[in-house]
């Protein structure tokens, strides 16, 4: 690999059928053909077990996310590791999503160990008027209140509720009791790990016309009843990144997001960064060559180019989403 020059690697978006899904993601991703069932996610960077996303362009393409950290993690992402820590993700819901948790790292060597922990936030694309986030408990709802609630299907009922909008940005802490609800498409940011314990699924039956199941006792090991941050994030202007808004930062990633006021506005990006374009068009400069960026199309840059230039062509939109958060406050 070291005789390999480095560049901006793009990698192609896997469609996961789920029975709450719809068929609106081919809006939001070019060249997109997508399955006949319903499609709830398409993964568009992993390096999990269920989908190991492989580079789709370059001297590098038909490589692994997880060989190419093998052969050069520090080179690709800046240190060694033993998977990418970060899952990117388009959701389609049509339906309600269950309501689930997910547990910590700490929680997770215990309940979940060959997953790790998941935190996530969503940055909303799409909402119909009467979509619903639930995230988090209500004022003085506490774990003995949701087991009895779990019991009697009333669930739902113990949660905050949101009404979302387009642009918005919700922040879904490890051990939060939340649900996406129907009408929505979201562009999410997690960790790596497929850990989720399933509270209530509003009564849904699977294809065998079967419920499917829940996981009452680890959900309640792993939830916690209050958070210092969590919801909805309000946009914040960003020192380092001037063109920037700060969408949300945690121990585990930062999401930037730029929306550049003219065309052929150019942006630098400090690497390593997933760049995933949103609206519009724009394109990666770097060494004198350039990387369209497609919509809905997760682009990485790897640590060892340091930085690279985004140039709009037309009121691009798009995100970039840092696995290694440090980004400063305006």
């Amino acid at each position: 690999m070291s005789k390999v020059p480095w560049y901006p690697l793009e990698f192609e978006p896997y469609f996961r059928p789920m029975p709450w899904g719809g068929h609106r993601l081919a809006d939001w991703i070019d060249e997109a053909v997508l399955p006949a069932d319903p499609v709830g996610e398409a993964w568009l960077l992993s390096d999990h077990p269920l989908h190991a996303s492989r580079v789709a362009n370059g001297p590098l393409r038909g490589m692994s996310l997880r060989d190419l950290l093998a052969a050069s993690g520090p080179e690709t992402l800046g240190s060694s590791a033993s998977r990418f820590p970060l899952l990117i993700k388009l959701l389609d819901a049509r339906q309600n999503l269950s309501v689930q948790v997910h547990p910590d790292d700490e929680a997770a060597r215990l309940h979940a160990p060959q997953e790790g922990g998941k935190t996530e936030a969503w940055l909303v694309l799409e909402a119909d008027l009467d979509s619903v986030i639930y995230l988090g408990l209500k004022e003085n709802v506490r774990r003995d209140d949701l087991a009895r609630a779990m019991e009697e299907g009333t669930l739902p009922k113990h949660l905050r509720a949101y009404r979302p909008r387009p642009g918005e940005c919700y922040f879904v802490p490890a051990g939060a009791v939340h649900a996406l609800g129907g009408g929505l498409v979201v562009l999410e940011v997690q960790q790596t790990s497929d850990a989720t314990f399933r509270m209530y699924d509003w009564g849904r039956l699977d294809v065998h016309g079967r419920p499917r199941p829940l996981h009452p006792q680890a959900a309640l090991a792993v939830l916690k009843e209050r958070f210092h941050k969590i919801g909805k994030q309000e946009p914040v202007r960003c020192a380092s990144l001037p063109d920037g808004l700060l969408r949300v930062e945690c121990p585990y990633f930062a999401v930037v997001e730029f929306k550049p006021k003219e065309p052929g506005r150019t942006t630098f990006i400090p690497a390593p960064a997933i760049l995933i374009l949103l609206e519009g068009r724009a394109e990666v400069v770097h060494r004198g060559a350039s990387t369209p960026l497609r919509k809905g199309w997760a682009v990485l840059i790897p640590r060892s180019l340091e930085a690279v230039a985004v140039r709009s062509a037309e009121s691009g939109r798009f995100v970039a989403v840092m696995p290694e958060p440090w980004i400063a406050p305006a």
